[in-house]
C-alpha cells in the first residue's frame, strides 16, 4: 500500500513538472513571437510617422505652378492609400496576436511573413514619396544657389557699367532698360521661392540669365562690331572700289558685277547696325558683317579674273580671225573645183544641199565674228561673256573645218568613183558574156524558156548600166544604183547557168556509165529508155535521181563512191 501511494506521488510529479516545462515553452515561445511583432510594429510606426504630411500641407497652402498643384495632389493620393495601408496593417498585427495568444503558432508565422512582405513594400513607396517630395524641394535650393551666383554677375555688370557707360551713351535707354528688367526679374523671383511656385522661379532664372547674357554680349561684342567696321569692314570696300576703278580705266568692262550699287547697299547696312544692336540681333549683325566680308573678297576675285581674261581674249581674238580666214579659203577653193566639174559630176541632191548650207554656214559665222571683235573693241562687254561667246565660235569652226574636210574627199571621190564604177561595170559585162558562152556551149536538147527570160533581164541590166555611166553630168549614186541592180541580175544568171551546166553534164556522165547494163538480158533497158527519154526533155535533174537509183541497185553502197567521182571529175560544186 505504501509503495502504490508511492508510485502516484511519483506520477503526479512528473505529470506537474511536464505541464511545468510545458508551461514554459509556452511562455517562452509567445514571447518570442510577441518579440517579433513588435519589430513589425515598431517598423509600421516608423513608415507612418514620416513627415509627408507635413509636407504636403505646406506646399498645398502655397501658390503653385498648375504643375505642382496636380503633383502634389498625386502625393496626397498616394499618401491617402498608404494611410489605409497602414490601418490594414495594423488589423493584421492584432489578429497576429491573437493567434499566437491562441497557440496557433503555424498561422503566425505565414502572417508575419506576409506582415514583413507588406511593410517592406510600404517602406519603399514612402521612401520613394520621400524622394520626389525632397527632390521639389532641392529645385528650390539648386534656384536659390544659381541665383546667388547670377546675382554676384549681375552686380559685377552693374558697377562696369558705372564705369564705361560713356562707351555706350548711343545704347544708354536700351542698357538701363535690360539692367531694370533683370531687378524685376529678382524680386519676382524671390516671390515665386516664397510661394514655392518653383516652375516659375525656374522660367525666371532663364529670363535673369538671357537678359544678362544679352547685357554681356553689349559690352563684349559692341566694341568688336565698330573694331570690325571701322578697323576691316570700310578699308576692305574702299579698297575693292579702288581696283574697279583702276581696272576699268585700263579698259576692262566691269559693269556687269554692279560693284558701285553692291558697295552702296552694304554701307547703308552697316549705317543699320546701330539700329539692329539695339533690337539685341547679334545673330543678323555678325552673318551680316562675314556675307559683306566675304562678298567683298569674292568680288576683288571677279575683278582680278576679268583682268587677266584681257591678254586671253585679244589672243583668242587673233586665233579665231586666222581660223575664219583659213576656213573661208578652204571653201571658196571647194566651191570653185565643184562648180569646174559639176558639168561632168554630180554630187547626190542631198549631199550638194548639204554643201551649200555649210557654205552660208561659213558666211553666217563669219559675221558673228565680226560682231564679237566689234564689241571686243568697244570694252562694254564683259572679257569672260566674250571669251565664253568666242569660244562657242571657235567649236563651230572646228566642226566646219570637219565637214569642209569631209566635202574635200567627196569632191576627190567623185573622180575615183566614176573610175571605180566604170571597171565594176566592165567587170560584171565579162561575168555576164561568160556565163552566155558557156551556157550557149552546152547545146541543151531544150532551152529553158526560164534560163532564157534572165539572160534578157541581165542583158538590160548590163544596157542600163553603160547608159547611165555615159549620162552627163555623171552621177555616182545613179550609177552605184544600176550597179547594184546588174549585179544582182548576173548572180542569179550565174547561179542558175552553173546549175543547170553541172546538171547536164552529171546527167549525160551517168547516162553513159548506165549503158554498160543494157546488155544483161534487157531487164535495165526501160529504166534506161526512160532516162534518155527525160535527158532529151531537159529533165536533167530527173535524170539524175533515177539514174542513180538505178545504179545504186546494180552496183550496191559501192556505187556513193563512184558517184561522189563523178561530181569531182566534172566539178559539179553546187550538186
Amino acid at each position: 500500500m505504501t509503495d502504490f501511494k508511492l508510485l502516484i506521488l511519483i506520477v503526479m510529479i512528473v505529470v506537474l513538472a511536464i505541464v511545468l516545462i510545458y508551461s514554459v515553452i509556452i511562455v517562452s515561445k509567445k514571447k518570442q513571437y510577441y518579440a517579433k511583432i513588435d519589430e513589425l510594429d515598431y517598423l509600421k510606426h516608423e513608415i507612418s510617422n514620416q513627415t509627408v504630411p507635413f509636407e504636403l500641407a505646406k506646399l498645398r497652402s502655397t501658390k503653385k505652378s498648375e504643375r505642382i498643384v496636380k503633383l502634389v495632389q498625386q502625393w496626397e493620393r498616394r499618401w491617402g492609400k498608404l494611410e489605409s495601408d497602414f490601418i490594414t496593417v495594423t488589423e493584421q498585427i492584432i489578429y497576429t496576436e491573437e493567434l499566437v495568444a491562441n497557440k496557433s503558432f503555424v498561422e503566425a508565422d505565414e502572417h508575419l511573413v506576409e506582415l514583413k512582405q507588406t511593410l517592406e513594400s510600404l517602406k519603399e513607396e514612402v521612401e520613394q514619396l520621400i524622394e520626389e517630395i525632397k527632390s521639389l524641394k532641392k529645385s528650390e535650393e539648386r534656384s536659390r544657389s544659381n541665383v546667388v551666383g547670377l546675382k554676384e554677375t549681375f552686380e559685377q555688370l552693374k558697377r562696369r557699367y558705372e564705369k564705361e557707360e560713356e562707351n555706350y551713351i548711343e545704347f544708354k535707354e536700351e542698357m538701363k532698360t535690360l539692367f531694370k528688367d533683370v531687378e524685376v526679374f529678382f524680386l519676382k523671383f524671390n516671390e515665386c521661392m516664397e510661394e514655392c511656385n518653383y516652375d516659375l522661379a525656374d522660367e525666371t532664372i532663364e529670363l535673369i540669365k538671357s537678359h544678362i547674357e544679352i547685357i554681356v554680349h553689349m559690352f563684349e561684342r559692341t566694341p568688336m562690331y565698330k573694331d570690325t567696321i571701322t578697323q576691316e569692314i570700310k578699308p576692305l570696300l574702299r579698297e575693292v572700289l579702288k581696283s574697279y576703278e583702276s581696272i576699268m580705266k585700263s579698259g576692262v568692262y566691269l559693269k556687269h558685277l554692279q560693284i558701285e550699287e553692291t558697295i552702296a547697299v552694304y554701307h547703308e547696312q552697316l549705317d543699320e547696325i546701330p539700329n539692329w544692336i539695339k533690337r539685341f540681333d547679334f545673330v543678323k549683325i555678325e552673318g551680316m558683317l562675314v556675307e559683306i566680308h566675304d562678298n567683298a573678297k569674292q568680288m576683288i576675285e571677279f575683278m582680278k579674273k576679268e583682268y587677266e581674261l584681257q591678254e586671253v581674249l585679244k589672243e583668242t581674238v587673233v586665233k579665231t580671225k586666222s581660223l575664219m580666214q583659213e576656213l573661208q579659203e578652204h571653201s571658196e577653193q571647194l566651191q570653185e573645183r565643184y562648180e569646174n566639174i559639176k558639168g561632168n559630176y554630180r554630187m547626190p541632191e542631198e549631199e550638194e544641199s548639204q554643201f551649200v548650207f555649210l557654205l552660208n554656214e561659213i558666211q553666217i559665222v563669219s559675221n558673228e565674228l565680226v560682231y564679237l571683235v566689234g564689241k571686243v573693241d568697244e570694252h562694254q562687254s564683259a572679257n569672260s561673256v566674250l571669251l565664253r561667246e568666242l569660244s562657242s565660235l571657235n567649236q563651230q569652226l572646228d566642226e566646219i573645218k570637219e565637214q569642209l574636210a569631209v566635202f574635200d574627199g567627196e569632191i576627190e571621190s567623185l573622180y575615183a568613183g566614176e573610175k571605180e564604177c566604170r571597171q565594176r561595170a566592165l567587170h560584171l559585162l565579162k561575168t555576164f558574156n561568160h556565163l552566155k558562152g558557156m551556157y550557149h556551149q552546152v547545146n541543151f536538147p531544150v532551152k529553158n524558156e526560164e534560163t532564157e527570160e534572165m539572160i534578157k533581164r541581165a542583158n538590160f541590166a548590163i544596157q542600163l548600166l553603160f547608159e547611165t555611166i555615159g549620162r552627163l553630168p555623171i552621177n555616182i549614186a545613179e550609177i552605184d544604183k544600176q550597179l547594184a541592180l546588174a549585179q544582182e541580175s548576173i548572180q542569179e544568171l550565174s547561179n542558175r547557168v552553173e546549175i543547170e551546166v553541172q546538171q547536164s553534164k552529171l546527167a549525160e556522165r551517168l547516162m553513159v556509165y548506165g549503158h554498160r547494163y543494157i546488155g544483161r538480158e534487157g531487164m535495165y533497158v526501160v529504166d534506161l529508155t526512160i532516162a534518155e527519154d527525160q535527158f532529151r526533155q531537159g529533165n536533167y535533174e530527173t535524170v539524175i535521181e533515177k539514174m542513180r537509183e538505178l545504179l545504186k541497185e546494180i552496183e550496191g553502197s559501192r556505187f556513193d563512191l563512184t558517184y561522189d567521182q563523178f561530181k569531182q571529175q566534172l566539178d559539179c560544186y553546187l550538186l
